[in-house]
């Protein structure tokens, strides 16, 4: 993860013009877990709404390359409902949900800004690594598989996002993002996040 963390910032500041606008930024916000209509159908998985409980944190540094494009490092955590897979005592492939897991992830995102009345709005799209973990203690697993487990595999998330100028070096900023991840189980999360933008 931190291999891949450093490859993404050797690559920022590569791109990185000579004179050009860049932005820190800190969210906070919730999430919400998305099943397959498949896992839904096999009574798989855990029912999740949108909470704060779930909760999101990231933080991005971006700069601008043409004028209304930005290109964004972001990393962060959710806070959910995981999905694991395991071998059981037949040999065969099961599943096991955990109410709780961390997902932490790191991205390098495309975003298109639109001036508006009270600031901008965006789309944004790029493709990121994802790590999920958890502890997993269910009687039903074999002992030589419980504990903390991870997995680890490439994803991508897009999604909208909107600033709204507090000073001319400050904003506060909304984003909604659909994360899309390939590990044994495809899960999707939605993520509502809002914070604060600092421009340099």
């Amino acid at each position: 993860m931190k291999k891949t963390g450093f490859a993404l910032a050797f690559l920022l500041f590569s791109t990185m013009p000579a004179i050009a606008q860049s932005e820190f930024g800190l969210l906070i916000g919730g999430s919400k877990r998305l099943i397959s209509r498949s896992d839904q159908a096999q009574g798989s998985g855990i029912s999740d709404n949108f909470k704060f409980s779930n909760s999101n944190r990231e933080v991005y540094y971006a700069i601008q390359l043409d004028p209304g494009t930005f290109f964004r490092v972001k990393g962060g955590q959710i806070e959910g409902p995981v999905a694991f897979q395991f071998t059981n005592d037949a040999g065969k492939a099961a599943r096991t949900d955990v109410p709780k897991g961390k997902v932490e992830h790191v991205e390098a995102l495309i975003d298109y800004r639109f001036s508006e009345p009270f600031g901008a709005t965006g789309l944004f799209a790029g493709v990121g690594l994802y790590r999920q973990r958890a502890p997993l203690s269910d009687l039903a697993i074999p002992a030589v598989q419980r504990g903390d487990q991870t997995e680890t595999n490439y994803g991508f998330q897009g999604g909208v996002n909107g600033d709204f100028p507090i000073t001319r070096r400050t904003g506060f900023i909304a984003e909604l993002a659909y994360h899309w991840i390939n590990y044994s189980y495809k899960v999707r999360y939605l993520t509502l996040s809002g914070g604060l933008r600092f421009s340099f």
